[in-house]
């Protein structure tokens, strides 16, 4: 279903652009780890609900308690399973996640190069950001002669960030340029060069200025991101050094600080999933057959719910990042262990 919706979202482009098979092919694979990084806590509240309740149901839990076995015994191996699982997704989310986003990003951008063929005009009035510049482009389209390529860019306003934090950025306008393989060749060229005080102090014209930028095709035809890149492609790691050399820079940190939280949270749904199912499937087993599968679907939408929600209020600062990540975890955790101890 997860796999279809991402799909669904892409349908317009494949159809529209006359995607080949194989390209369809590598959404869907790179796609797959993110989504089972998402799966498996769905996957063990499921099972252990469907486990703990037919044992029930058939009366096999009774003998079992008569022998003086505790429920925490009982439920230890789903208990242990649910820890696994979630070593397993972290290690999802840390080493395999991150590569096939990058490749999922690179498939995405490779259906550029469809898109150019079938739409010779790829933008119209766009602003997007590379390393220290940003780029307004208020037209480009594919192919120069010669060069099927490149792109002709029409309108192009170029702002160079200050080296230091004090001063102001340079200023190029360019009436047309030529983008091909990482390099801006411009025409009709402007240069604005500020004072301390952002007055103009230099002016020039150029005919002709080549700036060697690798602002890939991709990115004209994309929205600009304050950051490079989704967290999904990043290790804990990295995302760490990236909010440390951000707070430096005096910079928000919020939405990486969330994702850092939510690398380490989302995994560990799992194990507060398998504390919590088999609870609440004992509890709730002599009300009918069907009680582990209702009991998981319940599980699954608070628990979704309340991490989209505890999200929204971590990135818009209403909640500190922590317990934004691991409100989810910490709420099913509770209540998984407070069951048990009153059925105990």
């Amino acid at each position: 279903m997860l796999v279809g919706n991402t799909l669904y979202a892409l349908l317009d482009q494949i159809l529209k652009n006359h995607i080949p098979l194989i390209i369809i092919c590598r959404l869907v694979v790179f796609n797959i780890p993110a989504l089972i990084v998402l799966t498996l806590p769905v996957g063990i509240a499921l099972s252990s609900s469907l486990a703990v309740n037919r044992l029930c149901r058939d009366s096999e839990l009774t003998p079992i308690r008569l022998t003086g076995t505790s429920l925490r015994r009982i439920f230890l191996p789903i208990y242990v399973t649910g820890a696994f699982l979630s070593v397993f997704s972290f290690w999802m989310s840390e080493v395999v996640v991150p590569r096939a986003t990058v490749e999922f990003q690179k498939t995405q951008s490779a259906m550029i190069g469809y898109a150019i063929t079938a739409s010779p005009t790829l933008v119209s009035d766009r602003v997007f950001t590379y390393q220290d510049y940003s780029f307004f482009v208020r037209e480009a389209n594919k192919g120069v002669p010669g060069n099927p390529n490149a792109l002709a860019v029409r309108g192009v306003l170029i702002y160079q960030n200050p080296v230091g934090l004090d001063g102001f950025p340079r200023f190029i306008t360019a009436q047309s340029a030529i983008y091909d393989d990482g390099n801006w060749t411009l025409s009709g060229v402007i240069v604005h060069m500020l004072d301390s005080e952002g007055f103009t102090s230099i002016e020039f014209r150029a005919a002709q200025m080549t700036l060697p930028l690798r602002a890939p095709i991709p990115m004209v035809a994309s929205p600009a991101s304050g950051f490079a890149g989704q967290p999904d492609q990043y290790t804990m790691t990295q995302l760490g050094d990236q909010i440390r050399l951000l707070k430096r820079t005096g910079q928000d940190t919020t939405e990486l600080e969330v994702a850092y939280q939510f690398k380490m949270a989302l995994p560990l749904l799992c194990l507060a999933f398998a504390l919590c199912a088999p609870s609440l499937a004992v509890k709730f087993a002599k009300t009918g057959s069907f009680m582990g599968v209702f009991l998981s679907i319940i599980m699954v939408f608070v628990a979704w719910n309340t991490l989209l929600l505890t999200k929204a209020l971590g990135l818009s600062e209403h909640l500190p990042p922590f317990l934004a990540a691991w409100t989810p975890d910490i709420l099913f955790a509770a209540i998984g262990m407070i069951v048990l101890w009153r059925s105990e």
